[in-house]
């Protein structure tokens, strides 16, 4: 019996040395597997960590542009606000050339009007200054005479209304052009 329970005990024994084999082999084979696995999830957090970093930069590049287009903002309207202003101005210096053009106009008639009526005047004068060489009684001074030149105040004065008139006028046409023009640019 010592013989069959030795070999019993060799059986079992080698029994238990393929067991300790198998189960070595195993812990082996996951061992190989796990670092297998903690290789794969050091590169995925490598991985999530370069995602992280694009994402920031992603975000910081996202308010830069949104900086960039609030101040782009800010720049076109004070653009398109000193492009209202200007033109205000500019139709303010137009009015005043305008007014200036007019004033001129104006000057030269009543010069030239106030210039024909003191000739007139002279000239009635010295008539009457000669009439009354041959005629002493009469000293009436020639009412037509002095009103022609008033007359012909007026009717520059009138003339000049009428053409400032038309200027205004073609003035507001072509200004009208020019807006329509620059809504068509």
């Amino acid at each position: 019996m010592s013989e069959k329970s030795s070999s019993r005990l060799a059986s079992n024994l080698e029994q238990l040395v393929s067991r300790m084999e198998n189960i070595h082999f195993q812990k082996g084979s996951e061992m190989d597997q796990v670092s297998g696995v903690l290789e794969n999830m050091d590169k995925l957090v490598d991985i999530i960590a370069k995602i992280e970093l694009q994402r920031q930069a992603e975000q910081q590049l996202n308010e830069k542009l949104d900086r960039l287009s609030q101040i782009l903002e800010r720049v076109s309207n004070t653009a398109t606000v000193s492009r209202n202003d200007d033109v205000p101005v500019e139709q303010t210096l137009r009015k005043i050339i305008k007014g200036v053009k007019i004033t001129g106009k104006v000057m030269d008639i009543i010069a030239g009007s106030l210039g024909a009526m003191f000739d007139t005047i002279s000239t009635t004068v010295k008539q009457s200054d000669r009439q009354n060489l041959t005629r002493t009684n009469n000293k009436e001074v020639d009412l037509a005479s002095v009103l022609a030149p008033i007359g012909a105040l007026l009717q520059g004065f009138m003339g000049a209304a009428a053409e400032q008139h038309d200027v205004n006028q073609s003035k507001s046409g072509s200004n009208k052009a020019n807006k329509s023009e620059d809504l068509v640019e």
